[in-house]
């Protein structure tokens, strides 16, 4: 029985061998239409052109300016005559003329029915509202152009966290690279120490430490790795892709950035000329209108109204041609203080926008300032980066010569390479950040979408260029 059972476990295994090889298969099917191939590596212009396309922010701000545009187009109709066609039926508990006596002829005799139908054409043109009706058109213009900006500002901070994003996977691909060579270089190291643990060389405890140091090393890389899988997703999300299969890149960290020199004039140019701040400036003149439009609730409503049509009884048999043309005028004198009310609102509304426009231009001037110190930290970090790899690289050299002529141990050496890669480590986040902070800077000036072409209505355009030759408002005034 013994000897039976010692048989039949090897044939049992050997099917569930056979077995496997299916069954992944089979998990590997059902896994496929949820995996989709990135497509080649982007360059950060390719990216950015793509997120400039596809992002969903940027195709909702499109369509926000066409609804801005119908808006504008409905209330410039109002300056037109409003022509109605109307029609009806009405019957009444007693007989009524249809024709007054008095419009009868001579000896006629007058019809009495209780049917009546009349329809005809109807007409009013507004000659004077208040300045209400200017004021609601210039309101609607003013929001178009509010729309165009917004779109503006929203083009800026896509192409920013465009760059940043990807400057971030490059970052990270560097770090991962310097981190699996400083993983390499540690767990050489922890080898030779177990070998010298072995020969007798060697005390537990310094095994013990380079197991610390190898798994504390192994994990900054998952780490790091996984963090590169989140910034390209993140990318994807940018670009209006879907996550499950983030892009690639491809390009490298520039070491030196080009910047304006920090001038007050040119600064302050620039930044009243951001979109964001010019959207800001029309809310102004927005509230602005929307006072004009509600103090014209005290003024007089004056319009030309006229109207023709025929009216008749049953079986149609008597009718006559009626019309009808005169002046109308509408003067409010009591509305519970309601106007006055409104025009309060609207005065606080102007005063709020103006102190959210000089909010806003502080915060502007505020990033100027601090992304050009960010810079200059920036710089400085990669000169000593730079330091720490001249000296990590002598370091070891010499432990390596050390090693090579017996006057010390390959664990000295493989210890000297990992940190000379850490310092290449170093390296890579010090230029992430001085990119950064350079995309940082010319979100602030205003200056991210000089490289890449307006959007497709040429209007958005010349509205950015008319909006960039005044300063701004005075939120004082």
């Amino acid at each position: 029985m013994h000897s039976y059972r010692n048989r039949s476990r090897p044939a049992t295994g050997t099917a569930d061998l056979r077995l496997f090889p299916l069954l992944v298969g089979i998990f590997l099917l059902l896994l496929a239409p949820a995996v989709e191939a990135a497509g080649p590596a982007l360059s950060l212009h390719q990216a950015i052109n793509r997120a400039l396309e596809n992002n969903p922010r940027l195709q909702a701000g499109s369509t926000r300016i066409e609804s801005a545009k119908a808006g504008k187009e409905a209330s410039q109709g109002t300056l037109y005559p409003r022509l109605d066609a109307y029609a009806g039926y009405t019957r009444t508990n007693n007989p009524m003329l249809i024709i007054p006596m008095k419009a009868l002829p001579p000896a006629s005799t007058p019809e009495f029915t209780r049917n009546h139908y009349r329809a005809g054409l109807n007409a009013v043109l507004p000659l004077y509202e208040g300045g209400r009706r200017w004021a609601k058109i210039t309101m609607a213009e003013l929001g178009e152009k509010i729309s165009r900006q917004g779109l503006a500002s929203s083009r800026q901070e896509i192409i920013a966290a465009v760059t940043r994003t990807f400057d971030l996977i490059l970052s990270l691909a560097a770090l991962e690279k310097a981190q699996g060579k400083a993983l390499a270089a540690l767990e050489k190291a922890r080898d030779d120490a177990r070998r010298r643990l072995q020969l007798g060389r060697a005390a537990p405890v310094e095994v013990m430490k380079m197991d610390t140091q190898v798994a504390d090393q192994r994990y900054v890389l998952t780490h790091t790795r996984q963090a590169r899988l989140r910034a390209r997703q993140q990318l994807a999300a940018l670009l209006g892709d879907d996550p499950r299969a983030p892009p690639e890149v491809s390009g490298r960290l520039s070491t030196e950035v080009n910047i304006p020199e920090a001038t007050g004039a040119d600064d302050q140019e620039l930044v009243a000329a951001r979109p964001d701040l010019q959207k800001a400036a029309r809310q102004i003149e927005l509230t602005d209108n929307k006072i004009k439009l509600e103090n014209g609730g005290n003024l007089p409503d004056i319009s030309l109204v006229g109207d023709y049509g025929r009216r008749a009884g049953s079986g149609m048999n008597d009718h006559e041609e009626v019309w009808s043309a005169g002046v109308n005028l509408t003067f409010n004198l009591f509305a519970g203080g309601s106007i006055s009310a409104r025009v309060r609102q609207a005065e606080k509304q102007r005063e709020t926008a103006r102190q959210e426009y000089r909010n806003l231009k502080l915060q502007a001037l505020t990033e100027v300032h601090q992304a050009r110190t960010r810079i200059a930290e920036a710089r400085s970090k990669l000169k000593m980066a730079d330091q720490a790899i001249a000296s990590a690289r002598e370091t070891y050299r010499i432990e390596e010569l050390k090693y090579k002529t017996g006057a010390g141990t390959i664990t000295d050496s493989l210890l000297a390479q990992a940190a000379w890669f850490q310092a290449e480590a170093l390296k890579a986040d010090a230029l992430y950040e001085l990119n950064t902070a350079a995309v940082d800077l010319e979100l602030a000036l205003g200056t991210s979408d000089r490289d890449f072409s307006p959007p497709a209505d040429s209007q958005a355009t010349a509205d950015k260029t008319a909006a960039a030759a005044p300063a701004g408002p005075n939120p004082g005034e």
